[in-house]
């Protein structure tokens, strides 16, 4: 058995590990023994190297001691545990009220009277007749819009001289803005007498731009009046649309801080000019009312007041037809009246032919409105037409109201009424034509097209 592995094993670790030790079977505790035997003695390192490795057993009394097979009992499974059916508990948490969040009730606060939405881009011509290519001469964040009581056209209810533009009537030192890219062909006094030494011309400091664009092959000119200082560097200096030409003030003819604003085409002259409403940028979703009013022989009727009102009735405003001197009608459009900033809507006209009625004052409260009560259709009529036509539709038909001869003899003219609903749409010009005696008003070329025309250069 010298050469089983157990043997080796034993021996190599009785070698390196006890050195001075020897097992033995020990049948009493029914294991093995270490212990340390005198030198010499029985059992001792060098008698057990010197004997005989087959005469070695160890775990004898072990074996005869103790068996290690397992009984019956041992091989039975453990006993498994009673189940008692008891009824699931879940633990108890303390119930918290969530954090809630207290927003503030919404206030609903009345839109100010002044108020204007964002201006279109520019440029912009929904229809070929639209030259909307210019910014207004002031900013958005000041008054920008026209002053109504003296648009272009207007005599100021014949107590001012024609005017050939229109104010803009910002705070003093409010900047002055080209409306337009262009080159500076005048900055001073003098504009309107062509004498710059002249610090009683009219139009008191002033700036004038030939403009970078034409229309229907003639240049296109633009006028900022009554300035307070400019802020030109030469003649001849290129400006683009946006900067600064000068600020508000009250030079010239003028009675209190504003901006007098003049278009011109062809000619840079007094006789030259086009309304300017029709040609700087909308506020968005508003559009511009444009129209003729002519007689029975298709004469222009000048100096007469049509009344506007919005579809609930209420007076809106009241536009006067153009003068008979100095201004001039659009190239395209042959209007003698506009208005612009007219919100996107239904609109009802009403005019008074052959009789002098003052202009209706505005009320901001329209219950106590001084203005006549037109003769208007039910809200709730249908309009002819898609929404984005406009229509004006006389109602009544124009007819000579009978008047009484006044108490001198005098002849009395007949006064006849017209009345009309017309659709405004955004973004372009809604031009319509009453004429005494037709029995229905006209909407020319009223239909949008669905392309952009962008200014054309202008080549002198």
């Amino acid at each position: 058995m010298t050469g089983h592995p157990l043997t080796r094993l034993l021996r190599a670790a009785a070698t390196l590990v006890l050195p001075t030790a020897i097992i033995t079977g020990c049948a009493t505790d029914g294991g093995a023994s270490l212990y340390a035997p005198a030198a010499g003695a029985p059992g001792s390192l060098v008698q057990m190297q010197a004997a005989p490795l087959a005469t070695y057993t160890p775990f004898v009394g072990l074996a005869a001691a103790q068996s290690i097979v397992p009984t019956e009992a041992e091989l039975q499974p453990a006993a498994q545990p009673t189940r008692v059916n008891q009824p699931l508990v879940m633990p108890q948490m303390p119930r918290v009220q969530p954090q809630s969040f207290i927003f503030p009730s919404p206030v609903a606060f009345a839109t100010p009277v002044n108020w204007r939405p964002p201006l279109e881009p520019v440029p912009l011509a929904s229809r070929p007749q639209d030259h909307f290519w210019m910014i207004r001469p002031v900013a958005s964040d000041s008054v920008n819009w026209p002053l109504g009581t003296y648009r272009y056209g207007s005599t100021y209810f014949g107590a001012m001289n024609i005017h050939a533009g229109i104010d803009v009537d910002a705070p003093p030192g409010t900047p002055i803005v080209a409306a337009g890219p262009g080159t500076v062909i005048w900055a001073g006094w003098g504009l309107f007498s062509f004498d710059s030494t002249n610090e009683k011309d009219p139009y008191g400091i002033a700036v004038a731009i030939r403009h970078d664009f034409g229309y229907e092959n003639q240049p296109v000119f633009t006028l900022y009046a009554h300035m307070e200082a400019h802020n030109v560097g030469f003649i001849g200096q290129h400006v683009e649309t946006g900067d600064v030409l000068g600020w508000v003030g009250s030079t010239g003819n003028s009675t209190g801080p504003h901006v007098h604003f003049e278009v011109r085409v062809g000619r840079n002259d007094y006789y030259s000019t086009r309304n300017p409403e029709l040609w700087i940028a909308p506020y968005s979703g508003w559009g511009i009312l444009t129209g003729r009013l002519v007689d029975v022989n298709g004469r222009v009727i000048n100096n007469t007041p049509i009344e506007i009102y919005n579809e609930q009735g209420d007076w809106v405003y009241t536009v006067y037809t153009y003068a008979e001197r100095v201004v001039r009608a659009d190239d395209s459009i042959r209007e003698n009246f506009a208005i612009s900033d007219l919100p996107a809507g239904r609109y009802y006209l009403r005019a008074l032919v052959g009789a002098d009625i003052p202009a209706p004052q505005p009320s901001l409260n329209p219950s106590i409105d001084p203005s006549p009560t037109p003769l208007l259709p039910h809200p709730s009529d249908p309009l002819e037409g898609a929404a984005a036509v406009p229509v004006v539709t006389p109602l009544p038909l124009p007819t000579a109201t009978p008047v009484a001869p006044p108490p001198d003899g005098s002849e009395q003219k007949p006064i006849t009424e017209l009345t009309g609903v017309v659709d405004v749409v955004s973004g372009q010009t809604t031009y319509v034509v009453l004429r005494v005696g037709e029995t229905v008003a006209v909407a020319v070329d009223a239909n949008p097209v669905a392309t952009m025309t962008s200014p054309a250069p202008y080549k002198p």
